[in-house]
């Protein structure tokens, strides 16, 4: 970065110095030919008066130094030349013009090596039959010395500049690189730690403002990512545990045939039925797994649904599993986008949640509802309820209530996870009350089909 600033210190001080020495020089030249012209002008009336030039005149007009300026008018009849009028001292100037060396060819600026650089200006006129030719050599010594003052100036303070600018902008640089080499090296300890706990975090500069932000997005990046990696290694543990359970009991029984299988030939059949039952609850916490990965990458197509039919159809089927009563408590219409299908999922999902919690001859009440251009899916049960400290984590794979982690109730904590993933999918997003005054009711909000619009 010091180096990147300090090359544009000098770029920027070369382009300023060469404009500043282009535009002043050129103000300059314009300046001194526009003399030039107004000198010329002045010439070619002094002719007014007399047939030869007034010196006098040209002097008190001309707006050029006279004495460093040198005229040479010559007149012709025809071909003829006539007669010549030269400035002072012009004469012997003109005698040394065999020593002279042309530098610009078509702009007519001449040196010579005892009075310096000058300018040729030249112009003709007709008066009288004749014609007039006018010749000016105006001086650029005083020029050539303003210029070498303005660019020795402008070299000097681009070279003061360079002096004091670079060391200032590696200080600077220093300054504002240091809370970056800082979050580079905490994040290289954290990268290189043996034994991480997922809870560190970057140090938070106070200035400046940019890297500072930059420090809290990484925390908030570092912390998004440790929790993903925490639920992870969390989830793996849930699995193992409830795949253990289930391949134990299947290893038991297969020993129990072993050893006693063949005296005790009366232990077969019910060892089979609990084989088949633990191998049926892995194959669904399988399922429930692979739905779940699939889950996390899929996208539904959702179209404008009318939930009402959708909910007696599947309520219809699922009033035959189970021993509650499935109250329903529908509007005239109930337009959502939505996936038909996944909504399907969700409410069967909810209405086995409740079955599994609630009394046998409790009642189970589904209903929807419109407000504000929603659509809410309510699933209300008289179960047990759950603690408002445990509410939030009900959504979590494989977390099931403390006073429900019996093998009395069926499931793999997962039904609920799945709920949440389809409910996002939709666009829309799932809460748990209390039904009172006793129970739960589960609320599963849906974009209306007119705010999808």
């Amino acid at each position: 970065m010091a180096r990147a600033y300090a090359t544009l210190l000098v770029l920027l001080m070369v382009i300023v110095g060469v404009a500043t020495i282009s535009i002043v020089g050129l103000n300059i030249v314009r300046s001194r030919y526009e003399n030039t012209a107004n000198t010329m002008t002045a010439l070619k009336r002094s002719f007014a008066a007399d047939d030869k030039p007034d010196w006098d005149y040209w002097t008190r007009t001309s707006s050029l130094n006279t004495s460093m300026t040198f005229v040479r008018v010559r007149a012709y009849r025809g071909n003829k030349h006539v007669r010549t009028f030269y400035s002072r001292h012009a004469r012997r100037f003109l005698r040394d013009d065999w020593r002279s060396a042309r530098l610009l060819k078509n702009i007519n600026i001449r040196y010579q090596s005892k009075v310096g650089v000058y300018y040729r200006a030249s112009s003709w006129s007709h008066r009288d039959k004749e014609h007039v030719h006018y010749e000016i050599w105006v001086s650029l010594n005083n020029v050539l010395r303003l210029f070498r003052t303005i660019f020795l100036t402008i070299v000097g303070i681009t070279i003061l500049g360079l002096v004091l600018g670079i060391p200032v902008i590696y200080i600077l640089a220093r300054r504002l690189n240091q809370p970056l080499l800082d979050l580079t090296t905490a994040a290289q300890n954290i990268v290189n730690t043996d034994q991480p706990n997922y809870q560190e975090t970057l140090p938070v500069p106070d200035a400046p403002d940019e890297v500072h932000n930059l420090s809290l997005e990484f925390n908030r990046l570092l912390r998004s990512l440790n929790q993903q990696v925490l639920r992870n290694r969390q989830f793996v543990s849930d699995a193992s545990h409830e795949l253990r359970t289930p391949i134990a009991g299947i290893r038991g029984h297969v020993a129990l045939i072993r050893r006693h299988g063949r005296d005790h030939p009366e232990i077969i059949p019910d060892s089979l039925v609990a084989i088949d039952d633990e191998s049926l609850k892995m194959q669904h916490l399988i399922v429930s797994l692979l739905q779940l990965s699939r889950m996390d990458q899929a996208e539904l197509a959702r179209t404008a649904v009318d939930l009402c039919p959708l909910v007696q159809k599947v309520v219809a089927q699922l009033q035959a599993q189970v021993s509650q009563t499935i109250n329903v408590q529908l509007p005239l219409r109930a337009v959502a986008c939505a996936n038909a299908d996944s909504v399907e999922q969700i409410l069967s999902a909810l209405v086995m949640n409740a079955q599994k919690y609630s009394p046998e001859r409790s009642t189970i009440t589904v209903g929807l509802a419109v407000v504000a251009a929603r659509v809410m899916l309510t699933v209300s049960d008289h179960g047990i309820g759950i603690p408002a400290n445990e509410k939030p984590k009900v959504f979590d794979r494989f977390y099931r209530v403390d006073s429900s982690r019996s093998k009395q109730v069926a499931g793999t904590g997962l039904g609920l996870a799945i709920v949440q993933r389809l409910v996002e999918l939709n666009g829309g997003q799932v809460t748990i009350a209390d039904n009172l005054p006793r129970g739960t009711r589960f609320v599963v909000t849906l974009p209306g089909a007119q705010a999808s619009n």
